[in-house]
């Protein structure tokens, strides 16, 4: 097979011809296929396929890396993604600018990629960014955030400090709590006091997080406010006092420190007004749930927001597959029949590549076949199996024949 037959079923209907195309070209380091490959990154909703482009343009790095680079900045979601996932497994230093803009994406699964890909290029400039985004998103979000931070060490704390003094809401507070907690000792021995006056903070959980931070430091002073802290009015940070207590290291010795009564400084105290003042957050409402109804089982109410941020990303036009007029779907496989014949393809393979455009279509077009934006490894209606929930209307859905 060639490598112009190769690139066209790159769109094949098939997800495994799909894959195998990928791979054979990645094999032969073609690079003439770096544009076909990452064009690839926006429209394939299949994951183990987009693993394999990824595979594939890393093997053609020289031509494939500026056009990689060029789809960050691409309008849909989905090349972004996968774009920021490959710069991710080069880790280039001189990537972590061109990646700061995609560090507070729209979509969370952008950011989220792009929080890992950023940590792996090791600039500290861009911990700001990060620590900016605390709070956002579900908890494996704020987990992924948690372990990017990580990679900064000490060079974190200051502006997680910033967040957990002055995060506008109680989750960014609990979040930078957190952060500090596994930046551990000795990283986050500096950010003790800070730790320390969070346990004065209005919300419960944020001094929960607080006390649990304080657990992970090993300052003989640090010890003595946990050991204090067994009798304290909050009848949740008593409980959690006693159990750190359980583990405490060296005992002696801190009790040797604790004469002093001091709480190691923090970068915060001193004159250095990128530790005092917080990072700029932003604000991440949830979607609108008037985008799309649904009906039956107890999961209604969790589906509902993942499925309304569907709608308003990726602007589905029709519910399911049987809902495309055919005569929509006739015109898409015609016009693409006609170009790849016009291009010299085989009539075997022009017409694989036309049911390839229209199964794409399909995928585009159709809410229950899109690639969720929640969970990118999967399309929407897998979100669906087992939750005896369907989805009933969503904003923008073409009902009449349009095309026929």
């Amino acid at each position: 097979m060639d490598t112009v037959t190769r690139i066209a079923l790159l769109g094949d209907a098939e997800a495994d011809v799909r894959l195998q195309m990928a791979l054979e070209l990645g094999q032969a380091r073609v690079a003439d296929a770096a544009a076909p490959l990452v064009a690839r990154f926006g429209v394939e909703r299949d994951f183990g396929v987009r693993e394999t482009l990824t595979w594939a343009v890393l093997r053609i790095r020289e031509s494939a890396m500026p056009l990689v680079r060029d789809a960050l900045d691409s309008p849909g979601w989905i090349a972004r993604l996968q774009a920021t996932h490959t710069l991710s497994k080069l880790g280039d230093p001189d990537d972590g600018t061109r990646l700061l803009p995609l560090v507070a994406d729209p979509v969370a699964a952008v950011a989220s990629r792009a929080w890992w890909a950023v940590a792996q290029c090791g600039d500290p400039e861009v911990v700001p960014a990060l620590v900016g985004q605390l709070g956002r998103g579900s908890a494996e979000d704020r987990n992924s955030l948690y372990v990017a931070l990580g990679h900064f060490g000490a060079d974190a704390v200051p502006a997680v400090v910033g967040a957990l003094r002055h995060g506008s809401t109680p989750t960014v507070r609990r979040h930078a709590a957190d952060v500090l907690g596994g930046l551990g000792s000795p990283a986050a021995e500096t950010a003790a006091t800070a730790l320390v006056e969070a346990l004065s903070d209005a919300d419960g959980d944020v001094r929960v997080g607080a006390l649990s931070a304080l657990g992970y430091l090993r300052s003989p002073a640090v010890w003595q406010v946990i050991e204090d802290t067994v009798s304290h009015a909050d009848h949740r940070l008593q409980l959690l006092a006693g159990r750190l207590q359980e583990r405490r290291p060296g005992r002696a010795s801190v009790r040797r420190g604790a004469a002093s009564g001091e709480i190691p400084m923090t970068l915060t105290d001193i004159d250095d007004p990128a530790a005092t003042v917080g990072p700029e957050s932003r604000s991440w409402p949830e979607p609108d749930p008037s985008l799309v109804t649904l009906e039956g089982g107890p999961w209604k109410s969790r589906l509902v927001g993942p499925l309304a941020r569907q709608v308003e990303v990726s602007r589905p036009r029709w519910l399911a597959r049987a809902d495309v007029p055919a005569g929509v779907l006739e015109a898409v496989g015609a016009e693409a029949m006609d170009r790849a014949l016009a291009a010299g393809l085989p009539e075997g393979v022009a017409g694989r590549v036309a049911a390839g455009a229209v199964e794409q279509h399909v995928h585009e077009t159709v809410l229950l076949e899109q690639c969720s934006v929640v969970d990118p490894g999967r399309i929407v209606k897998d979100l669906l199996v087992g939750t005896e929930v369907h989805v009933v209307d969503f904003a923008g859905r073409e009902v009449e024949s349009v095309g026929d």
